[in-house]
């Protein structure tokens, strides 16, 4: 046999090697001292440490389930202990206690994978916990402790999922279940993770705040360069939230970036048809126009856009900026006579006019946009003051 496989056979024997002799004694003497702090409630914090020294050391790998089981009590304990100073109104950390209860919850659930034997009684006993859970989860939040609130929130919301709930006929379709996922969803965003934004999407999206969780995913998603995810957050918020302007505005940005533009008509007319007074769902339908090149079209549906609301600068530039083109196209036809085509340019040139000045008064320091259309239309009407002004 080579050094080598030697070598590997002599590893995984040390790895397993039994305790000595003066290491169970002090491990028997720790267990006694913890047990004995279980039944006077004093350095539950030092029996906890003690205990989970001894499960993180692979010499007591054999003693993992007695050392689990050791460790649910001193947390219970710790709880209890806690608990009954708040039911009382005696000075008591709530943090800690908020704390305690989810390394509780955790001590169960492990211990559950290990023996499920005492299965039924444990769920029994945590059960009337759970709310104290997402309570806990709340506090943490006001707090802005938004990683600790998460992880409350995560505990309650994975109760369901656990073996160790799994006979307590625990639903996670329900209001409250809504309600806290949408609630980790607002923690993980200030914690900017992604990954725990989508890890309760499909509840936190059927909360009460369904609109704004769908906004928010999309969000996310849209930062983290996620565009699957962001397409689909936003296909289906609008879908759900049809007059969400919000969605509605970065699902046609989506698709028109996309270019799917008969994908983002559909979403404009949809959009429509549930609010037909609404000024931003005309313009967005205009702009998706103007992308497939039906001018006619677009310029009517701005039209639409500035009569519900003459504050929209898109639809004034757009329009001004489709006569101008077709100015300039009557002006490039060589084949017909110089004042053949500045006569019928002059024609786009006029209609232009009210729509590139009204945008220039709203958006003045655009002037890389308007000055020179309105540059070339003042020159080619012969609008002398006008053009004086703006050429200097």
């Amino acid at each position: 046999m080579s050094c080598k496989s030697l070598l590997l056979l002599i590893i995984p024997i040390f790895a397993l090697a039994a305790p000595t002799r003066k290491q169970l004694t002090q491990f028997k003497n720790d267990v006694a001292t913890v047990r004995g702090t279980l039944k006077s409630g004093k350095n539950l914090a030092g029996s906890e440490a003690t205990v989970r020294k001894y499960l993180a050391d692979s010499t007591f790998a054999n003693e993992e389930t007695h050392m689990q089981q050791l460790l649910c009590d001193v947390l219970k304990k710790a709880y209890e202990v806690g608990n009954e100073k708040m039911y009382l109104k005696q000075p008591a950390d709530t943090v800690c206690l908020v704390n305690t209860g989810k390394r509780m919850f955790l001590a169960y659930e492990r211990l559950d994978t290990l023996d499920a034997s005492g299965r039924r009684r444990n769920a029994a006993y945590l059960l009337p916990y759970r709310t104290n859970i997402f309570m806990g989860g709340v506090f943490f939040l006001r707090k802005k402790a938004w990683r600790e609130a998460w992880e409350c929130f995560d505990i309650y919301l994975q109760c369901p999922r656990t073996s160790l709930f799994s006979e307590s006929a625990l639903t996670e379709d329900d209001e409250t279940t809504y309600r806290v996922a949408f609630l980790s969803l607002i923690t993980a965003h200030h914690l900017n993770s992604l990954p725990m934004a989508q890890r309760y999407d499909d509840k936190s999206v059927r909360s009460k705040h369904g609109r704004e969780a769908y906004e928010i995913l999309s969000e996310m998603a849209m930062n983290h360069g996620d565009t699957l995810s962001t397409h689909r957050y936003l296909a289906e918020g609008f879908d759900a939230h049809r007059t969400s302007q919000y969605l509605f505005s970065h699902l046609v940005d989506y698709l028109c970036n996309s270019r799917r533009y008969d994908e983002a008509l559909a979403a404009c007319d949809t959009a429509i048809t549930a609010d037909s007074l609404n000024a931003s769902f005309m313009q967005g339908k205009h702009i998706v126009l103007m992308n497939m090149e039906r001018y006619d079209e677009s310029v009517e549906w701005g039209k639409k856009a500035l009569e519900r609301n003459d504050s929209l600068d898109t639809p004034y530039y757009n329009i001004g900026y489709i006569y101008y083109q077709r100015a300039q196209k009557v002006l490039g036809k060589l084949s017909k006579p110089y004042r053949q085509r500045l006569k019928e340019a002059q024609k786009h040139f006029r209609q232009l006019l009210p729509y590139m000045e009204r945008y220039r008064a709203l958006r003045p320091d655009d002037s890389k946009r308007w000055k020179p259309i309105l540059y070339d239309a003042y020159l080619n009407l012969n609008m002398g003051k006008e053009f004086s002004e703006i050429n200097k």
